[in-house]
């Protein structure tokens, strides 16, 4: 799937759609789990409504919509009374699949020439200031890995200084990366605020408390107190795996830091019941992955 800015932008929209989606689902630290995923993730892309184009993918390449679960199940009724003729029931199935191309054809033209409008209205010439919020891009992977999997875009950083016209150091302090300050203004882009996007505040007084139907919650949905046995996880710290069990499940273990305790311990996952703190955990190391298996600017 290659990347062709230069083209008229349907292909590499679906693209980009397809390779960000690989990207949300791989959970494989070493890229090594995308091909579970690729294949429903193209038959979903190919079968939802296309904006552009009005219809499917799908159809517009075989003449026909995949059926579906529900319509597998239920029946389609007789068919004695219309289209006892093959040949007039395929003249009506290829007038139609006609009609759709024609319509495609004409709105990908309109579509063409809107993105190109769109894009040389928005597209202005920005200055890298003092204090600025911006992404910075690393491009390179370290070996091992592939490109089209990670992540180019972290951040967001602050400028701290402008050393030149093409230069500026970048506040790195108390961040979790690690990297060499000072970038070239290639590299950046700043962060955009959308102050058109609609904002609803919550704004409840101290003292006041307020009400999200709790009453309507299933019981199961509320944090029960600890039964016998039972301890409070305060964070998780680390995390092991080893061999698989005979269900496929890779065993992993987190090193648990108890409330009132002060040696950890490793614990299996199917024991724990902490599941926000394990998700914190699994996203904050999910980031951390992904950075590192970048190649900084400086780096050989």
């Amino acid at each position: 799937m290659a990347y062709l800015p230069q083209a008229n932008g349907s292909a590499e929209r679906m693209v980009q759609t397809l390779t960000r989606s690989v990207k949300m689902y791989v959970s494989d630290i070493n890229q090594r789990d995308w091909d579970e995923y690729a294949e429903r993730l193209t038959f979903a892309l190919n079968t939802a409504q296309d904006r552009v184009r009005g219809g499917t993918p799908f159809y517009l390449m075989h003449g026909w919509d995949p059926p579906t679960t529900l319509e597998a199940m239920i029946p389609l009724g007789s068919t004695r009374r219309r289209d006892r003729e093959p040949r007039r029931w395929r003249y009506h199935v290829q007038r139609h699949y006609q009609q759709a191309r024609e319509t495609v054809n004409e709105r990908l033209r309109d579509a063409i020439q809107s993105r190109a409008d769109r894009h040389n209205e928005s597209i202005h010439p920005y200055e890298i200031e003092v204090d600025m919020q911006v992404w910075l891009y690393l491009d390179r992977v370290k070996e091992g890995y592939a490109r089209k999997l990670a992540h180019m875009w972290y951040g967001p950083f602050r400028v701290a200084a402008v050393i030149d016209t093409h230069a500026v150091r970048l506040a790195i302090a108390g961040t979790e990366y690690r990297l060499f300050p000072i970038v070239h203004t290639s590299k950046l882009k700043p962060v955009r605020n959308f102050s058109d996007r609609p904002k609803v505040p919550l704004v409840i007084e101290d003292q006041d408390r307020f009400d999200f139907d709790e009453a309507l919650l299933p019981e199961d949905s509320w944090d029960s107190s600890l039964a016998e046995g039972e301890y409070e996880v305060e964070r998780i710290s680390d995390m092991r795996s080893g061999r698989r069990t005979r269900y496929g499940r890779t065993m992993r273990e987190f090193l648990v830091h108890w409330k009132g305790y002060q040696e950890p311990t490793w614990v299996d996952e199917a024991d724990l019941n902490c599941g926000a703190l394990l998700h914190d955990y699994l996203r904050r190391q999910a980031n951390q992955h992904r950075f590192n298996v970048m190649q900084s600017h400086e780096e050989a």
